[in-house]
């Protein structure tokens, strides 16, 4: 290291270095202080293979975690993230703790003296923790015991299956993680050209709806049991439709009964569509 700072490249050849010493099927997690962006770093520049890549699990260390946006988070938090359980990702920094009452002597050493020392010291902390590894795995099994039956009993209170929980968080980060929107001209004009495409979905479905009907009164009773699943699914859709353009009408603001073709120009529709947008992305900057 020539220089201060957490440089990007020291990760990358540390990283090297590990794969050089594992087997090509090992799976690895990585934790680091910004793991988020040397991911996209080495997806982006193709620092690695993707075949290498592919045996890593990024992650962000935890305490620093809590220092990047909400849905970085929600991504690379490792105890929102399967098989980190209850890791920090501080092995580094406990290292240093440990090397560091050996910066003084070391400033007035010479290059070799320094060197010796430091894989003494390191060689030292190696048999040390070693020889207490036993006692330490005990502690985070017992630890992880206690996690574990605090979990199972927030489970069956809540009474929800964990299937459904998963089903939701995934429904959860996909939500939380687009892009922000944007304010544009012609967002009201999409939003309204939308809302027309809608409707004119509602008058088919309907019309499809009363052919069904019909159909099923002029069909013999014993005949009608192939359309009733038919018509059902389409009230199904046509009240879905129209709950999707009531939605989309309260969005953007206008009454049931304005003209929607008339409003494509307006410039008070375009500024409020435009203020809701810039409302959302200050909210989502205040969350974060």
């Amino acid at each position: 290291m020539s220089s201060a700072g957490e440089k990007q490249y020291y990760a990358l050849a540390l990283i090297q270095k590990l794969m050089d010493h594992l087997p090509s099927d090992m799976r690895v997690g990585l934790l680091y202080d910004i793991g988020c962006q040397l991911e996209q770093s080495c997806c982006k520049w193709n620092f690695f293979d993707e075949a290498v890549l592919l045996h890593f699990e990024f992650a962000i260390s935890v305490f620093n975690a809590y220092g990047h946006q909400w849905p970085c988070q929600v991504i690379y938090h490792p105890r929102k993230r399967e098989g980190f359980g209850l890791s920090d990702g501080k092995g580094c920094e406990r290292l240093w703790s440990s090397l560091k009452p050996l910066i003084a002597p070391l400033r007035v050493s010479g290059y070799h003296q320094c060197l010796f020392v430091l894989d003494l010291q390191v060689r030292h902390l190696d048999v040390k923790s070693s020889t207490a590894f036993a006692h330490w795995l005990l502690c985070r099994w017992k630890l992880c015991q206690v996690r574990k039956k605090a979990a199972e009993v927030a489970m069956r209170v809540c009474r929800i299956p964990e299937a459904k929980l998963r089903t939701q968080w995934r429904a959860q980060v996909e939500q939380q993680t687009k892009p922000s929107p944007r304010t544009s001209n012609n967002r009201a004009v999409d939003k309204i050209a939308r809302i027309l495409e809608l409707e004119e979905a509602v008058i088919a479905r309907a019309r499809e709806v009363s052919n069904l009907e019909m159909e099923m009164m002029l069909r013999p009773r014993s005949r009608t049991h192939d359309l009733t699943t038919d018509l059902e699914d389409a009230r199904e859709q046509h009240c879905r439709l129209r709950n999707t353009v009531h939605r989309c009408r309260e969005a953007l603001g206008v009454s049931a009964t304005a003209s929607l073709a008339n409003l494509r120009n307006n410039e008070y529709l375009c500024t409020s569509t435009n203020t809701l947008t810039l409302k959302a992305c200050i909210r989502k900057c205040l969350q974060d």
